[in-house]
């Protein structure tokens, strides 16, 4: 009879150490949730992990929830994760009462999906680094697929496929990028780059505006502008273009020796041999050396004429 007791004592006191949680999920606008998972984990581990799932009003209820300090991690794809925390004791329910779950902004990851994107930044840099350039594409691509807004991961994805010599892939890339961000300096810089190598002088004079807008005291940027605009044929613009240059960095010898090269064609001797002499006291050795020397001798003798 003593042995029955003790075992019923026994068996009453375990029993006694159950409880309950119970809890709302809601929207920012107030409406209730359903089917976002919310796994329940006695905090500091040592038990068991069990979940439940918000009904059709954004409730939940678990019991047979042993006495303790609980951690409650709510989670439902679209929304961020929440997590909670609530003491359970014997024949009581924790009540949690109503709790947000905030939607995801446009372009924001999970958790999930953040340490995914974690995960493919890295083998993106150990790529990049090693300098397997399609490891390192097929990495930004799928960063791409989780952040098909990111300016960054296409800007990146443009310099991959310009690596790779696919002139046409990074131009399509940067001009999404600039498509996305309209303020990204290095974005338009490249544009304005490839066409200028593609000698499609008005769409790289656009671009380097573009570019210079933003940033209008870079000097080779500037420069740049002014070499396609004067290849464009709008003189104006990059004889600014060179002023502005050697207003910034007065040793730029080759914005003298362009300078040049217009008064000549405007027919302003004087100030073009001004610039050629001063273009080959900044650069004596310099490739257009003998070149204008030639047009400074051809332009003082048509003077003495």
């Amino acid at each position: 009879v003593l042995l029955a007791v003790v075992f019923t004592l026994a068996a009453l006191d375990v029993h006694a150490q159950r409880g309950s949680i119970r809890g709302k999920l809601i929207d920012e606008q107030g409406n209730p949730i359903q089917g976002a998972t919310c796994t329940i984990e006695l905090s500091g581990g040592g038990g068991r992990t069990t979940s439940v799932d918000t009904k059709e009003d954004g409730q939940f209820v678990k019991g047979g929830i042993l006495s303790g300090t609980y951690t409650i991690t709510c989670e439902k794809e679209g929304y961020r994760r929440l997590a909670l925390s609530t003491n359970v004791s014997g024949f009581d329910q924790a009540n949690l009462g109503e709790r947000v779950l905030y939607q995801l902004a446009p372009g924001e990851l999970s958790e999930a999906e953040h340490a995914r994107a974690t995960e493919l930044l890295e083998k993106f840099n150990l790529s990049s680094e090693a300098g397997n350039d399609q490891a390192t594409l097929d990495s930004l691509m799928q960063l791409k697929e989780m952040m098909p807004e990111s300016a960054e991961v296409h800007f990146n994805i443009a310099s991959t496929y310009e690596k790779m010599d696919d002139q046409d892939k990074a131009l399509e890339y940067y001009t999404k990028t600039t498509e996305l961000k309209p303020d990204f300096y290095e974005a338009w810089l490249a544009v304005g780059d490839i066409y200028g190598k593609r000698n499609q002088w008005a769409e790289a004079q656009s671009a380097m505006k573009k570019a210079i807008d933003l940033q209008a005291t870079d000097a080779v940027a500037i420069f740049n502008y002014a070499v396609y605009a004067q290849n464009a044929g709008d003189t104006a613009a990059a004889k600014a273009g060179y002023e502005k240059v050697l207003e910034l960095d007065p040793k730029r010898a080759l914005a003298h020796y362009q300078l040049g090269l217009i008064a000549v064609n405007e027919t302003d001797n004087e100030t073009a041999i001004a610039h050629f002499e001063k273009f080959l006291e900044l650069e004596p050795s310099h490739p257009q050396a003998d070149a204008a020397k030639g047009v400074i001798a051809a332009l003082k003798q048509a003077g003495s004429q």
